[in-house]
Formats: C-alpha cells, sequence, structure tokens
C-alpha cells in the first residue's frame, strides 16, 4: 500500500508541475494516473478510508475532464516571471476573494446571548478580553492578546455562536470558514485559500477568524494521506508560526466534534495554546435556554421550565432549542383545530420530547472522557 500511497503522490506533484508549466497533455496523464492509484488504494482498504480514496480519485478524472474540455493557455514569458508554485495563477481555476469568508464586521451576538459555557468564557477573558482592556499590565508580563483557541465537544453546543460572540464582545470582524470551503479539488488551490484567508484576518487590526470541522482541514498524516492533507497542515503551521509577530490582534479559533482526528503538530505549542471543551449544557443553562425560546409565549399555569430543565440530561443546546420550538409547533396546531387561545402545555412538551430525543449519546461522552484524559492527562 505504501508504494501505491507514494505513485498517488508522485503523480499529483507531476500534475500541478504540469499545469504550472502550461503543458495539457502531462497534466491530464498524471490527472488519470493519480486517479487510477486512488482507486487501486480504495480497492485495499474499507470503510470511510475506501470511500475517501475514491472520492479523490473522482476528482482527478473531473480534472482530467476539465482539462480536455478546456486546454490551458500557453505559458508565456511574463507568466513565467511572476507565477510561483502557491501562486493562485498557477491553477487551473478562479483566485478566491477573502471577503468571502468575512461574515460580519459585528455578529450581534454577545455572552449574554449564551447559557453555561463559564469555563469557556473565562479562558477567553484571560487570553484577549482582559489584556485588550488592560494592556499596561499585560506587557509588563509579556501577555499579548490573541492566539489560537481549539474549541472540542459534542455537536450542537454553540462552539460556532460562542465564537461570533467573542467577536462582538471585543468588537471585531467575524471570520469564518469550514474545511469544505477551503479544501478544493484543483491541485494547489486548497492551501493557497487557507493562507489567504489567515492573512486577510491578519491585516485587520483586531480580527476573529473562525475554522469549523477543523478535523477535515487539518487531519491527523499518515503513511496514506494525500498530498493535499499533508500540504494544509504544512501551511497552517507555516502561517500561524508568524503572526505573534504582528502588531495586530488575530485570535484563531478552531471547532471540532472529532478532536481525535486532527494532526498531533496541531496541538503544539505557539498553534492552538488554548483548549476548551464545550461540554453538554447543564440544568442551569437547559434552564436559560429554555426561558430564552419561550419569551413572551404563554405557557399554562403550572408548567415550570425548572422541573423540564432536569428532564433534559443529554440534550445539547440545538436539541433544546428544537424542543421548544416543536413544542410550540404542537401548542399552535392544537389552536387551531379546537379553536383556542394559543398556549403551550405539559402534554405539548411531553409529545415534543418524543419526536426530538437527545442527539447524544453516553458512549459519545465516553469517547470525549477517554480523549481528554489521553491528551491531557
Amino acid at each position: 500500500m505504501s508504494f501505491l500511497a507514494d505513485k498517488k503522490n508522485e503523480h499529483e506533484t507531476a500534475c500541478e508541475s504540469a499545469i504550472r508549466a502550461g503543458d495539457g497533455a502531462q497534466a491530464i496523464f498524471h490527472a488519470a494516473k493519480a486517479a487510477e492509484f486512488c482507486f487501486a488504494l480504495a480497492q485495499q482498504t474499507t470503510g470511510p478510508v475506501s470511500a475517501s480514496y475514491v472520492s479523490t480519485a473522482e476528482g482527478w478524472l473531473e480534472i482530467a475532464e476539465k482539462l480536455r474540455r478546456k486546454p490551458l493557455p500557453p505559458l508565456t514569458s511574463a507568466t513565467s516571471a511572476t507565477s510561483s508554485p502557491t501562486s493562485p495563477s498557477s491553477t487551473p481555476s478562479s483566485s478566491t476573494d477573502d471577503d468571502e469568508f468575512l461574515v460580519a464586521d459585528d455578529t450581534g451576538v454577545s455572552f449574554d446571548d449564551i447559557d453555561g459555557m463559564a469555563n469557556a468564557k473565562a479562558a477567553i477573558y484571560d487570553m484577549v478580553i482582559n489584556p485588550m482592556l488592560q494592556p499596561e499590565k499585560a506587557k509588563a508580563l509579556n501577555i499579548k492578546p490573541g492566539g489560537g483557541v481549539l474549541l472540542y465537544g459534542p455537536p450542537g453546543n454553540g462552539k460556532t455562536m460562542f465564537g461570533k460572540a467573542i467577536a462582538h464582545e471585543i468588537k471585531a470582524p467575524f471570520f469564518f470558514a469550514s474545511g469544505a470551503q477551503i479544501r478544493s479539488k484543483w491541485h494547489g488551490e486548497s492551501e493557497q485559500k487557507l493562507s489567504r484567508l489567515i492573512h486577510a484576518a491578519q491585516e485587520k487590526p483586531v480580527a476573529v477568524l473562525f475554522l469549523d470541522e477543523i478535523d477535515g482541514l487539518l487531519p491527523r498524516r499518515t503513511a496514506e494521506s494525500s498530498a493535499v492533507d499533508n500540504r494544509l497542515v504544512t501551511q497552517f503551521l507555516a502561517d500561524v508560526g508568524g503572526f505573534k509577530d504582528s502588531p495586530n490582534t488575530l485570535l484563531i479559533l478552531g471547532a471540532t466534534n472529532k478532536p481525535w482526528e486532527i494532526d498531533e503538530a496541531v496541538f503544539r505549542t505557539g498553534r492552538f495554546d488554548e483548549k476548551i471543551y464545550i461540554e453538554v449544557p447543564d440544568a442551569e443553562a437547559r434552564l436559560g435556554m429554555l426561558r430564552r425560546a419561550f419569551k413572551g409565549v404563554a405557557l399554562e399555569d403550572g408548567l415550570s421550565l425548572d422541573a423540564w430543565a432536569g428532564k433534559l440530561d443529554l440534550y445539547s443546546g440545538s436539541d433544546v432549542v428544537g424542543l421548544a420550538k416543536k413544542a410550540c409547533q404542537i401548542a399552535f396546531r392544537r389552536s387551531i383545530d379546537t379553536d383556542t387561545a394559543p398556549v403551550v402545555r405539559d402534554s405539548d412538551l411531553d409529545q415534543a420530547r418524543h419526536v426530538i430525543p437527545s442527539s447524544i449519546t453516553t458512549s459519545m461522552l465516553k469517547q470525549f472522557e477517554e480523549f481528554n484524559q489521553k491528551r491531557f492527562g
């Protein structure tokens, strides 16, 4: 299998070189050969790994077909002088507008809008907010605001919303990109996108860069890893290694539901120095979510949101919000059918709980506990 992986990487690199040189015939040949070795690797593996190889192979075949339909322009001396292996113009795809990743100059979401997460909020105050509010004290202790923070935990518990709230609290523009947005089938473009995104955020005096699904963006490197995976991780490590020297303040937030699939180098000092486990909301946090969800909604006498908050163990934040929304829909339907006042009853919540069960399992939480113990002791 090592031979097949080496040949795959060899043809991927050769395809990129041919594209830079404007040699369409050689680019098509090497793209097809890269696909051939990907299919061979897929036959020798199983499950998600095999499916990944098939997907990569199909991507190379698509590139070959695009090159056949639209030949590369002839390489001119001007192009040769200005192009480089990492230049966007060296691939057949168009360049990326960095503003595509700028979500908002002000997200409008504050810490007050988020229930729970007390430890996570305290960590952000220590890393960013307090050093900005007390710059002289921070400078005396060689503390510079910003850096890298990894947010990890079960899905549906507000990691993205937390990132938006941070941006609002420090009055910073919010950049957002997922692994799927960064990754490209065009050889070399993925790391170019990632680098341009990081530098676009770094150019702002203060900015928050949120990288979602970072396990797909910076996966653990193995002998069978694709050239794209290896170069994405290398590009990220190179780019974040330099932002500490900038006078600007950049906070990079990486979010993942699968921290065990991230490359080990990402955890080392100088990358994501702070690792914050976003846990399942406790009863107090669930109560705050229910009160927020039912704000302005008529509830029947005797309906206790406190009691309901205690019944929703293992419910994620999105589960709680979904449950409240479904209960309102059930009450609305009954109100129309019976021509009665729109009031949410206990029975509506009971019915909603059967429709929307908890999305988090004990086995899922055990996996995170084992990761925490193994990785951080």
